[in-house]
């Protein structure tokens, strides 16, 4: 069943005609999922906040998800008068709002989870999506690690980071390393040297890569300048700078942030594959303990015991990583590789 605690996501009262007025929308309190619990409509929206306090998109987030943790009683009485028909164990997902700086930098949903957990004696798990575009990008990926592993520090959960959309990688890019690179987030300082350098991917082996100044625009450009004594000389310049410097001592303290706490690791999505999907399902499942009770469900109260519990655990163990990654990476250097054929008849 799933909670909406997302007070931007709400569902528009009114649509654009072919004309170019408003018309209202029919079923205009249906999410695209059902859920069991809607603040927008129970409690609080963003777009009324901003209405009546004259505050922006951000500002108005912030005061939102205060007032849900100052009304988390009224919250959690909603949520137990509609699971009191169903059956004595429910399974709740909770939509709560995309915007990081909720989680890195306020305090409201880390307190309101933690009263959730308390009161209706929860075992929650936090599942972070990041775009695997970011694999492509040091820099983003970086800070995208560095937030990953602010926000699990914050909310001091069991948390599942999934790195989504690797059915789209293909087209977002060549990555400086293969894809276990970034789903294993070790030795993160070994991208710094490549935050200013384009991708020359020349070669299928990643660990023979070739990397060249240039732009991801020019990635299969023959032309790369290399000859060029002026753009040598400008790139002398930028390379010696002091921000260039700065900026890429901030890039390695970033790794080294991340490398030392160890927490974060992440698993690829492909939405359009049923095994990754039932993949990542599995792991929320046994972070938050459901797999014990499913399998607890198929024992009587008397041979339940902990060599169950670890068998149940053993049971539902994934399935190696290295392969699944090395599958999703063979199947991106294919795709690329089309492209840069196609690219090459075309060009």
């Amino acid at each position: 069943m799933v909670i909406n605690l997302d007070p931007a996501n709400e569902v528009p009262k009114t649509k654009t005609s072919a004309e170019g007025g408003t018309e209202p929308v029919e079923n205009e309190n249906d999410l695209p999922y059902e859920v069991l619990l809607d603040v927008c409509e129970c409690v609080v929206n963003l777009s009324s906040v901003m209405k009546q306090l004259g505050l922006g998109p951000n500002g108005g987030l912030v005061y939102c998800m205060e007032y849900l943790e100052a009304h988390v009683d009224k919250i959690v009485a909603m949520i137990e008068e509609r699971i009191r028909n169903e059956d004595e164990d429910v399974y709740l997902i909770f939509d709560l709002p995309g915007q990081v700086e909720l989680y890195t930098h306020g305090n409201a949903v880390p307190r309101l989870l933690s009263k959730l957990v308390k009161i209706l004696d929860l075992r929650l798990v936090a599942v972070q999506l990041i775009d695997s575009h970011y694999c492509t990008e040091p820099s983003n990926f970086l800070s995208a690690a560095l937030l990953g592993t602010t926000v699990m520090l914050k909310l001091e959960l069991p948390t599942v980071n999934v790195l989504s959309k690797v059915d789209l990688l293909a087209s977002y890019g060549p990555l400086p390393f293969s894809l276990e690179f970034f789903t294993d987030c070790q030795d993160l300082n070994r991208l710094v040297p490549f935050l200013h350098q384009g991708y020359d991917d020349t070669t299928t082996n990643n660990d023979d890569a070739k990397y060249s100044s240039v732009s991801s625009t020019e990635l299969y450009d023959e032309d790369n300048y290399a000859d060029d004594p002026e753009y040598q000389l400008a790139r002398k310049v930028k390379l010696s700078s002091p921000f260039f410097r700065r900026h890429e001592r901030l890039h390695k303290a970033m790794a080294e942030v991340v490398d030392e706490f160890g927490l974060i690791a992440f698993l690829p999505l492909d939405i359009s594959n049923a095994e990754s999907v039932g993949r990542i399902l599995s792991r929320i499942d046994k972070c938050n303990g459901y797999i014990f009770k499913q399998h607890s469900a198929h024992s009587t109260h008397e041979n339940i015991n902990a060599s169950n519990v670890f068998q149940a655990a053993a049971n539902q163990a994934d399935p190696s990583n290295r392969e699944i990654i090395a599958d999703v990476q063979e199947r991106v250097s294919l795709e690329r590789d089309e492209k840069h054929n196609e690219k090459k008849e075309f060009g």
